[in-house]
């Protein structure tokens, strides 16, 4: 059956070629990359067959080879710093706005890309989801109007990138959050997903129920104790740590212990709390170590 995306068209017969392959046990030369309706692939990938005309695979390395010829072989991390004459689009008081500047959430969706995301008619011609890079995923933007004058719509964007997008909080446009938003996220990230994290870290803001900056955290971390997911922050392009217990945080303790002592102070409930990375600058390092997830996007392949 044809692809119904031109531009994503080699990619996807080539994943169907290792599926043949690798699960249907065909020879190379056999494999053809097509899947025809009611045919012997149609058939494999839908499941409608017998245990005893497909022999189970370990399907450790199966899996590689398909996320490769996808384009997605994990995610890449991108330090928003390096693209200081990138021009986002749209301006601040009359002045050109750049990566370096304000475009975390672009290299958030950016990195979320090259793991989860696919090419799309949006895309450059050829181009795999492990090579998307800001600096494309910026132009794609700009060229299918993702911009306005309050900054970037990730709900026009993340479709583009190959995504599906959903966003929780108190901001505009933003769905409510649920009745246990740090159950919800983690439960996205066990189905597959990643989770946009808009986190709150400067003492000064106008409005703690928005964040300052966001980071993209990707998976279950493996070891133990407060360190409970792994997350790339765009300031510096550095893998950190996530957890979902406020103690981590010694700063949410300070802002709850004020606010209980005077409830005229504000106080947002926040569900994930930054570990520094320690191949973070030492002031970054700061900065990490009072991140608070206070609104989240959740993502997934579309």
């Amino acid at each position: 059956m044809p692809d119904p995306d031109p531009a994503s068209a080699a990619i996807t017969g080539s994943a169907v070629v290792q599926f043949q392959n690798k699960i249907m046990l065909w020879a190379f030369e056999r494999c053809d990359g097509r899947v025809d309706p009611r045919g012997k692939t149609w058939t494999a990938l839908t499941g409608a067959v017998g245990p005893g005309n497909i022999n189970p695979v370990d399907s450790a390395p199966v899996m590689a080879p398909i996320r490769d010829a996808l384009g997605n072989a994990g995610f890449k991390a991108y330090n928003q710093g390096a693209y200081k004459s990138e021009k986002l689009g749209y301006q601040r008081g009359g002045k050109d706005v750049t990566i370096a500047q304000e475009g975390c959430f672009l290299c958030v969706l950016t990195m979320a890309a090259t793991g989860i995301g696919r090419p799309t008619s949006a895309w450059p011609k050829g181009l795999l989801a492990k090579d998307l890079t800001p600096v494309h995923a910026d132009k794609i933007a700009k060229d299918n109007n993702c911009y306005s004058e309050d900054g970037l719509n990730p709900f026009t964007l993340s479709p583009l990138l190959g995504m599906s997008i959903e966003r929780f909080g108190a901001g505009r446009w933003d769905k409510p959050l649920p009745a246990n938003p740090t159950d919800h996220a983690e439960g996205h990230i066990a189905a597959g997903g990643v989770v946009a994290a808009h986190v709150d870290y400067k003492d000064k803001h106008s409005d703690r129920s928005l964040g300052d900056h966001w980071v993209l955290v990707t998976n279950k971390a493996s070891g133990s104790g407060l360190h409970h997911f792994d997350a790339i922050d765009p300031s510096g392009g550095v893998w950190m740590g996530m957890s979902k217990n406020s103690a981590a945080c010694m700063r949410d303790t300070d802002l709850l212990t004020e606010w209980l002592a005077d409830p005229s102070k504000e106080y947002h409930r926040a569900y994930f709390f930054g570990i520094p990375s320690p191949n973070s600058i030492t002031q970054r390092q700061a900065y990490q170590s009072n991140y608070r997830m206070v609104r989240y996007c959740l993502l997934s392949s579309s």
